[in-house]
């Protein structure tokens, strides 16, 4: 099923990363912004062989994905795998090794799945390389690019703004740099850092950048495990996960005793162990849903493999369901609505000359430390050299808003948001970048200090000069954004930026509402954020604390929100999300903290991600529902035939054509088609639509057939193939009715499927056990063929009632239950 998921490109596209990725002996970090302390030099070679060889490196991180062994093991030692070895050696020891050709179909179907299932594995993992967490270290005076698990003991590590901390270690030297060490601790406070501070892994860098030194390697990291679990590790429980384990659960406590009871009534009824053995071993084959719990896990690795092979890389397989049941996804301005490439477009003069003007900002961009878009597009500009000696500097922070430079001689100088750098920001300074925000322009204030800048302004600054920046507008924005329109998917717009700007810009790429917007700034924290949620679209001037409670007011309105994100600032907001996604050209914290990376960080691979989830689930119901369905009647039968005297109606060798032909070899092709339409009600519910009346048609066909039996006097090999035949009809009605919608492929699946069945009764009754159809059967099997479809339209119609009732009880309680809440 996945030789075509373009193995070749992969293979080729991976070795052309590792190229790229591979620190060659004089590969450097290109940044004039990296100045290497003179007494730091870092290990050298022979230090780094001799650490290695001692295991003295930084481990592998647990994979998220399941390991080759512990696939084959999950698809092959289980529960109902062993049940069904049992089920078929005491059918062996009755003698009848025909019987057993249901396990046969057991082998096969696990084998596949294994291998469907390794595949998709090992293209994921092929790929995985793309977003593979790099950092940079000192090794012989030189600055490095390895892998994270390359690092050894007492290696020198460079780390800089948006890096997540990969080992245990103490800082060496620094300037100004900020620590989040909220996965340690569960606190969202920046903690200033100074040379001899320790850090820890999992912490990462909100502002400034440091070397320091590793002082702990793989296990023996004071924060391993909560690294780990920052890893997509979100702990939320999936609807299709809690209903498997609830019927796994089920059918492992019932299965033993209904079988110890159904064998001693059989037993009782026909005298015979082996009629007993055969008709315990019928109900019990029937009644395990092994392939359900196969294709399942296919149809997730699946799913991740076809989303590797776009480029969009699942970090754990669980979040393909999350996925399909997104209705609201959370996106920042630059990355997204447009492309992040900033420009300098021009400046207003203030207070100062176009002379000293160039002079101040070409200072400040040569000692700032900050590698944001707009700090690039600034040095970009402003690149004339000077001789200023730098006294101190605060560099950017998402918090902060802002970043300067106290110089030497000259002055302190501040850049960033006017409204966070003054307490209120002049009339005339307001009137005149609002022209521009309304074009969806950035604006930034150059301001001077008349102190040495401290984390906070104790005097008010003096504004100096207005810059204006441009951000364009990605090419398929509109067509991307119009795509979840029409999948009835809202978008929020969550930015660091002025809401008005952020407001227009989203208003340019076609988001619906977002003329509605609220500046987070003056939002306090008392605010109710459902309130705001439900009122607005654009969010603008929004802390990482505020993105956080913004997601999670989204969730206590029952939405499935999904975060994107590529910075420090959003590391918070993507843990809170159902599903946080990032883009692999982000920060190191971003990637570890969300479920999804997007590899080419392109937004319109979302249309990708959220087609694939629905496709997983919406296949997986159907493939429920019609195991479920056998299930279900199985397990009805023979409690019924528990207290009849009279035999199972079923011989294992003749449900064989029923569980391979309507059940398992459609649920495999099904269970990987493309199927993308909108997730509507919850799993329970759907498979609960087909699998009753499915399950209630055939018990009443079957109690018909034992009641003509009695009264017409037909013997027991007539009313079984009778029973039989009804119920693969059943069977393939239902298999016809959660192919919607149909295509081709689909009806000619259902035609070759139908034929193969019936040709079971025509050309190889003798095998299968079958009586003859074509004599005074037929006036007992036509009308009652008739009969089961009306029946099984009519309870689904009486069942699609009971749902809708059921649904909106449910949405009663939670309405009630937010009501009081609230």
């Amino acid at each position: 099923m996945l030789k075509n998921l373009g193995r070749g490109k992969i293979e080729t596209e991976v070795s052309r990363v590792k190229k790229t990725n591979q620190a060659t002996p004089d590969q450097t970090l290109v940044t004039e912004q990296v100045k290497i302390p003179k007494k730091l030099h870092g290990l050298t070679e022979a230090e780094v062989k001799e650490r290695t060889e001692k295991g003295q490196v930084n481990q592998s991180e647990e994979d998220l994905l399941k390991t080759d062994g512990q696939i084959i093991k999950e698809n092959t030692v289980n529960v109902f795998n062993l049940l069904n070895l049992v089920l078929a050696l005491f059918v062996l020891l009755v003698g009848s090794p025909k019987n057993t050709l249901f396990f046969g179909v057991v082998i096969i179907n696990t084998l596949i799945g294994v291998v469907q299932e390794l595949r998709a594995k090992h293209t994921i993992d092929k790929l995985s390389v793309l977003a593979k967490d790099q950092v940079t270290v000192l090794r012989n005076g030189k600055l490095e690019r390895i892998d994270q698990e390359a690092v050894v003991l007492g290696d020198t590590i460079f780390l800089k703004n948006g890096d997540q901390v990969p080992v245990d270690g103490q800082v060496l030297t620094g300037d100004g740099i900020e620590v989040d060490e909220s996965l340690l601790t569960g606190e969202a406070d920046r903690i200033l850092k100074q040379p001899e501070d320790r850090l820890y892994s999992g912490s990462f860098v909100t502002a400034g950048q440091a070397f320091y030194q590793a002082t702990a390697v793989g296990a023996d990291n004071f924060a391993q495990r909560l690294s780990s679990e920052a890893k997509s590790e979100t702990g939320n429980s999936s609807q299709l996960t809690k209903v498997l384990s609830r019927m796994i659960t089920v059918l492992t406590v019932v299965i033993v005793p209904v079988g110890l009871a159904m064998l001693y009534s059989q037993y009782q009824a026909s005298s015979s162990i082996r009629q007993a053995v055969l008709g315990t071993v019928a109900a019990l084959v029937s009644m395990i849903p092994e392939g359900l719990m196969l294709l399942t896990s296919v149809a997730f690795a699946v799913g991740a493999a076809n989303l590797a092979r776009k480029k969009v890389l699942v970090q754990a397989l669980p979040s393909i369901e999350t996925l399909a049941r997104v209705d609201v996804i959370c996106l920042d301005k630059t990355g997204t609505i447009t492309d992040g490439t900033l420009r300098f477009e021009e400046s207003i003069l203030g207070q100062v000359t176009e002379e000293r003007f160039k002079v101040i900002m070409a200072a400040l961009m040569k000692n700032l430390t900050d590698d944001n878009a707009t700090a690039q597009a600034l040095r970009q500009a402003f690149q004339a050299e000077n001789d200023w000696q730098m006294e101190k500097m605060i560099p950017f922070s998402s918090a902060r808003k802002w970043s300067g430079v106290t110089f030497k001689h000259e002055g302190s100088y501040v850049v960033g948001a006017p409204e966070f750098i003054f307490s209120t920001v002049p009339e005339k300074f307001q009137r005149e970048i609002e022209p521009y925000m309304a074009q969806g322009h950035r604006v930034l204030a150059l301001a001077s200090y008349p102190d040495v800048l401290g984390e906070t302004f104790e005097k008010e600054p003096q504004w100096l000069a207005t810059l204006i920046i441009s951000d364009n507008l990605r090419e398929n924005a509109q067509e991307t954004f119009g795509y979840f329109v029409k999948q009835d998917v809202q978008l929020k717009v969550i930015s660091g930026d002025h809401p008005l700007t952020v407001s227009k810009i989203a208003q340019k790429a076609g988001i619906q509402h977002a003329e509605h917007y609220v500046d987070m700034s003056e939002i306090d924290d008392w605010t109710n954020y459902r309130v705001l949620v439900k009122a607005n679209t654009v969010f603008g001037r929004v802390s990482p604390y505020q993105k956080q409670r913004l997601i999670q007011a989204l969730q206590d309105e029952e939405h499935t929100v999904c975060m994107t994100g590529d910075g420090v600032n959003d590391v918070l907001a993507l843990r809170q999300a159902d599903i946080g996604v990032a883009m692999a050209n982000g920060s190191s914290a971003a990637r570890a903290a969300a479920d999804v990376i997007l590899l080419e960080s392109d937004f319109k691979r979302m249309q990708d991600v959220l087609n694939e989830g629905r496709r997983v689930i919406n296949n997986i119901e159907r493939v429920a529902s019609m195991y479920l369905v056998k299930t279900i009647y199985s397990l009805i039968l023979a409690v019924i035939f528990m207290f009849l005297a009279s035999p199972y109606p079923f011989a294992p060798i003749q449900l064989t054509p029923i569980n391979a032909l309507t059940v398992g070899i459609p649920s495999f092709f099904l269970a990987l088609k493309p199927s993308y339409e909108r997730i509507k009600g919850d799993f329970l519910n759907n498979i609960l639509r087909v699998s009753v009346p499915g399950a209630v048609t055939v018990v009443s066909a079957v109690m018909l057939i034992q009641l003509a039996g009695h009264l017409f006097q037909l013997p027991f090999s007539a009313t079984s193939t009778m029973s039989v035949f009804l119920t693969g009809c059943v069977g393939l009605l239902v298999l016809y009715l959660v192919s919607f919608p149909l295509d081709k492929k689909k009806i000619a699946l259902i035609i070759v499927l139908a034929a193969a069945y019936f040709s079971c009764f025509i050309i190889f009754r003798q095998f299968f056990d079958f009586d003859v159809l074509y004599n005074r059967n037929l006036f007992f099997v036509l009308p009652l063929t008739l009969g089961v479809y009306w029946l099984f339209r009519g309870l689904a119609a009486a069942m699609n009632k009971l749902v809708e009732l059921r649904v909106r009880w449910q949405a009663y309680r939670r309405k009630k239950k937010r009501s009081r809440v609230i």
